[in-house]
């Protein structure tokens, strides 16, 4: 996702350019919709395409299609290898990255932001937009029919204001405590929004199940949690997102989701701080966190905090976050909020 300022920046300069992308599986659901399922490549690295072998595989099909220029995102040895397999004759890349004497131009990784350093790889091309483009996405129209259907059969009406919830991530010193997402649902249901949709994999079930029972529990069992965790697409959840009048979330990939499909997003950040460069961009996107000399900790995450306090999540208190949701919801136009996800200022045409 935060891929995608540059794909914009260099789609305005070379309007008639074939544009393509090479990305793992999981990822290409994100990026399908925006520049069509025929201009996206999958590369199973992890996967059934790991190794050489595999490396030698998507080699093959890049050198078919005779790209004229690559550009490689990541700064890994893995990717510089495969393009210049590939015999794709310019290739761009970060300087100082492993396999970066494979590129034919090396660019400094500079600026505040992801986003920023990965706009600096089209200034061999001359590009240089200002302002930079925002990072955007687009939703699948089948997918979301489907997440319709879902929330109707669920009884959720048109009209019904939704706080997504999405509570997991990678990382568990990342997770902000369900108890907390809890206590901010129970303060903005009724008031901001009407009804809670928990979103993630199966393995948070668990929160999900936590935040319902708090919620029945305030409204002696008036209000209902629709508990998606683990059962929609990835084109799906990019659905569920934009239908929400607000989002609350970690530092993960729902946050960006939300924040690129312009939805109100409210993020918990606790061992990582947005100075790193990745916290979600856009002018709907609120941070809440604690001040603590620990912090950053680390660049993506533990696994367990390093001084055994988590004092970042487990002390960042529900009422910063519904203070932050009711800001930004005051700051949205009517119109932002109510206009239907494929009319909304985020998608593109």
């Amino acid at each position: 996702m935060l891929t995608t300022p540059l794909w914009r920046a260099l789609r305005d300069a070379f309007p008639e350019a074939e544009i393509w992308w090479l990305t793992r599986p999981d990822a290409a659901p994100l990026i399908a919709p925006l520049v069509g399922p025929d201009r996206v490549l999958t590369f199973d690295k992890r996967g059934k395409e790991s190794g050489l072998a595999g490396m030698q595989a998507i080699a093959a099909k890049l050198r078919a299609l005779r790209f004229d220029v690559a550009i490689a995102v990541q700064r890994s040895l893995r990717t510089a290898v495969t393009l210049a397999l590939a015999g794709i004759p310019e290739r761009v890349g970060f300087a100082g990255a492993p396999g970066s004497p494979l590129y034919q131009h090396r660019v400094p990784q500079r600026g505040a932001h992801a986003r920023d350093r990965l706009l600096a790889l089209a200034t061999p091309f001359g590009i240089r937009p200002v302002p930079p483009p925002l990072p955007v996405l687009e939703i699948d129209p089948e997918a979301a029919s489907a997440v319709a259907a879902r929330l109707a059969s669920a009884g959720v009406g048109d009209d019904e204001r939704l706080l997504v919830i999405a509570p997991g991530s990678a990382w568990e010193t990342k997770r902000w405590p369900a108890e907390r997402f809890a206590e901010a649902a129970c303060a903005l249901v009724g008031q901001e929004v009407d009804r809670v949709v928990v979103v993630g994999t199966a393995g948070d079930a668990a929160h999900a199940a936590t935040i319902a029972a708090a919620l029945a529990r305030r409204t002696h069992g008036g209000s209902t949690t629709l508990d998606l965790c683990g059962r929609t697409s990835t084109a799906e959840l990019v659905a569920v997102l934009a239908r929400a009048t607000l989002v609350l979330a970690n530092d993960s990939a729902p946050a960006h989701v939300a924040a690129a499909l312009r939805r109100p997003v409210v993020v918990a950040f606790g061992p990582t701080v947005p100075a790193q460069g990745f916290a979600p961009l856009g002018p709907c996107v609120r941070i809440v966190e604690r001040e603590l000399a620990c912090r950053p900790c680390s660049r993506h995450g533990e696994r367990f905090c390093p001084i055994g306090t988590h004092e970042c999540m487990e002390d960042l208190p529900a009422t910063a976050a519904v203070a932050a949701a009711r800001a930004l919801l005051a700051a949205a136009s009517p119109a932002a909020l109510t206009t239907p996800p494929e009319r909304r200022e985020g998608a593109l045409s």
